[in-house]
């Protein structure tokens, strides 16, 4: 089952629009899960409290590990601008229609890895830097993980296709 109504690419114009616009699609949500833990983020460095006029002023607890709330705001607009990056990349890169579905899976993977792995790592003990511990430091480490092996992939398939153009055999 073909999983778009279109091709993976459009002939010298890269990913196809469909896929550019589905793709762009999580970028944006991203981005706005970005903003959502940046304004948890802002509670934190007010001292857990929200007050936003005329509205009364409203205390919220939140963690007091202000590095992984930061971290949770611009982890997923960094991952967000690299996708982005590489929509706007496509068409210089000449990618195949195999090479433009695997990079398009990795970056979701990628995208939604570091997601989740920022938001639990406020909560886990060792910051799912190291597979032990609770179950939010394991689901935030494997997280990470499947993201890193994400953009590996699809930053190795930008690297080969932009080496094959510069040496002249693509």
């Amino acid at each position: 089952m073909q999983m778009f109504s279109r091709s993976w690419v459009d002939e010298g114009r890269g990913f196809s629009r469909e896929v550019e616009a589905k793709l762009l699609i999580h970028c944006f949500v991203m981005m706005f899960l970005g903003f959502t833990g940046g304004f948890v983020w802002l509670i934190h460095l007010a001292e857990n409290v929200l007050h936003i006029l005329p509205l009364p002023r409203l205390e919220i607890p939140v963690s007091d590990r202000g590095e992984l709330l930061r971290n949770a705001h611009t982890g997923p607009m960094m991952n967000a601008m690299y996708a982005m990056t590489i929509v706007l990349l496509s068409p210089r890169l000449a990618l195949s229609a195999r090479q433009a579905q695997t990079a398009y899976y990795a970056v979701i993977v990628t995208l939604w890895g570091n997601l989740i792995g920022y938001s639990t790592a406020v909560y886990a003990p060792e910051r799912g830097l190291q597979p032990i511990g609770d179950w939010t430091n394991l689901v935030s480490y494997a997280s990470f993980y499947v993201a890193v092996v994400g953009v590996v992939i699809a930053t190795g398939i930008y690297l080969f296709n932009a080496l094959q153009i510069a040496r002249g055999t693509r």
